[in-house]
């Protein structure tokens, strides 16, 4: 004799199902119906298929019976002659945390005195526990049904349970945790990536850092050694990621529950009718944690928005490293320091003493800087600027090296009128510094050259001059002088500064120079009736780092040495600098 059924087994398919289906339905319940086989005791759903209900509410689901059928009848036509899965019951769900009611009792009684079989019902009652509740209705003798409470088993997880975090799992300076589902959020994670980099913070990424070994193992490494933020990109697909929602949002929420650590989330999914506003209740709903506001109730950066919401990620995440790093700053009196790099790899492992570490990715066809690159320079030099300023530091100490016009861009957003004094140092570690020391040997001289401009005398003035820089001995001329004489709008007036000597600039000297050559940048812009100056520098990086802190007040075309050019080398503008107004210091990018 066959023992009745008194116990659910729920497979993956139809659990992920069911729990995918509840959550995405919020606040509204929805169900449909069970596929699966009676095995000596146990009704074994291996499928679940979705029926929307007919005016579905938060308390009521009356399913589409004419729907069901075809539903099963499609599932059913699909399967073997001799599958044994077939129709063996019902699913809905209940938005608050409750089991069966009397109308489901009663209206599975009815479904079973029809039935040959016992018939399963399942109530799933979603959110960060995820509660199913478990009924068999069967038809006994004498045309009599009965209803009885059944134990339900559930797929386990396929990662083990998580434990407290260790010490250390939260730590000021290291990198910034990306979290997303590849399939439809690796586009945005990238350039979150690109962007917090070209800010200055330290990315952890999958792709790059992700050590050899168990993925999971590695992950939950990387999510217990040292993280100072994470960001949630939020996408339609994330409902999918079982890594994300089991795994990688329990470890950022346990982290977040800590005042150093920051949490934020970047909400790609369109509220329904409206393309440029996000739905805020979607993390929740997809990420099973509805209808617990859990991540309704933290910010979100709406990423529907035209000008995107990385910039505002990015800003409270470089303003939460300064409050970390602020108080140490204070403590031992020290300068705010800041790395420049664009060597191609960035890693996790590029976390260190530094406040803030800008990297920049470089082009892949030659000297010149990456026009993305510069784009992405453009959105957080302010950003940075402010996080400097914020920080309270008397001093700011720059390292590392980056092209010449980055440099000139990365001193435009720390000018005198707001960064008290700037050190940069350079490869040899020799400091360059913005403020005169008392043994700076003055044995090194500028020397001031018009450059002759073949135009119309009687032209109108054209507000614009060309100035050359040129800090290093026997600097090859040809390049600037064709820029001047090809120029299709033309110059007022044309400036060749250069080395009085045949020596190297000595570090002592770098403020005393830097000085005098922005005074004489803007004594020719001022004499041509305030014009916009187009720059060509050519010298040490620390110097284009020094000169840029005093064009405050300019409107800057800086051009680039293109020596990768077939047929002879030339200068090309890539960027204009205006620290002066709203959104600078870097005001354009050209191709």
């Amino acid at each position: 004799m066959t023992r009745p059924p008194s116990r659910i087994d729920l497979l993956v398919d139809a659990y992920e199902t069911i729990a995918f289906e509840a959550a995405n339905h919020l606040p509204r319940e929805t169900g449909g119906i069970l596929l699966g086989y009676q095995d000596n005791g146990t009704i074994v759903a291996t499928h679940a298929l979705v029926v929307e209900g007919q005016g579905a509410t938060t308390n009521r689901y009356v399913r589409d019976d004419i729907r069901a059928d075809e539903l099963l009848q499609e599932f059913l036509e699909q399967r073997a002659d001799d599958d044994p899965i077939g129709y063996v019951g019902e699913w809905h769900s209940h938005p608050s945390l409750s089991g069966p009611s009397t109308v489901d009792h009663a209206a599975m009684r009815a479904t079973a005195k029809v039935s040959s079989n016992p018939i399963a019902l399942l109530v799933f009652a979603p959110g960060a526990t995820g509660a199913f509740f478990g009924l068999i209705a069967r038809r006994q003798r004498f045309g009599k049904t009965t209803t009885k409470e059944a134990v339900v088993s559930v797929p386990p997880s396929r990662f083990p349970p998580l434990g407290p975090l260790p010490d250390g799992a939260v730590r000021g300076d290291g990198p910034v945790f990306i979290s997303y589902r590849q399939s439809d959020g690796t586009a945005q994670a990238d350039a979150l990536e690109d962007l917090l980099r070209a800010a200055g913070l330290v990315v952890w990424r999958d792709h790059t850092d992700l050590r050899p070994g168990t993925t999971t193992d590695r992950l939950e490494q990387a999510l217990t050694r040292g993280l100072s933020a994470g960001v949630l990109v939020v996408t339609p697909d994330i409902a999918h990621s079982d890594i994300v929602r089991e795994r990688e949002l329990p470890r950022l929420l346990q982290l977040d529950a800590d005042p150093n650590f920051s949490l934020c989330i970047a909400n790609t999914v369109t509220r329904a009718g409206e393309e440029v506003k996000c739905d805020y209740d979607a993390p929740d709903r997809l990420l099973r944690l509805a209808p617990a506001r859990t991540l309704a109730d933290k910010k979100q950066a709406n990423m529907r928005q035209p000008s995107g919401g990385e910039v505002e990620i990015v800003r409270d995440l470089l303003m939460h490293r300064v409050e970390q790093r602020k108080p140490i700053i204070r403590a031992e009196g020290r300068d705010f320091t800041i790395r420049v790099q664009s060597r191609p790899a960035s890693s996790a492992l590029d976390a260190d003493e530094e406040d803030l570490h800008i990297r920049l990715k470089p082009s892949d066809d030659g000297r010149l800087p990456s026009r993305g690159a510069l784009q992405l320079l453009q959105k957080t030099l302010p950003l940075t600027s402010d996080a400097v300023y914020a920080s309270g530091a008397k001093s700011v100490r720059v390292s590392g090296g980056a092209h010449l016009s980055v440099g000139l861009a990365v001193g435009a957003a720390l000018p005198e009128t707001k960064i008290g004094r700037v050190v940069v140092v350079d490869p040899e570690g020799n400091a360059w510094t913005s403020a005169a020391p008392d043994d700076d040997p003055q044995t090194t001289e500028l020397t001031i050259e018009p450059t002759r401009i073949e135009q119309d005398q009687a032209a109108e003035l054209k507000h614009r001059v060309a100035i050359f820089v040129t800090l290093t001995p026997h600097a090859d001329r040809t390049a600037f002088e064709q820029l001047v004489n090809d120029s299709a709008d033309g110059f007022d007036a044309a400036e060749i500064i250069s080395l009085g000597s045949t020596e190297r600039i000595d570090p002592r000297e770098a403020a005393r120079l830097s000085t005098a050559i922005a005074q004489q940048i803007k004594k020719l812009s001022a004499g041509q009736g305030r014009a916009e100056v187009h720059l060509a520098f050519h010298g040490p990086y620390t110097m284009a780092v020094l000169v840029g802190r005093y064009l405050n007040t300019l409107r800057t075309v800086v051009y680039e040495w293109d020596g990768n050019r077939k047929d002879e080398p030339r200068y090309k503008p890539v960027l204009v600098l205006e620290p002066g107004v709203t959104g600078g210091p870097i005001t354009d990018v050209f191709q």
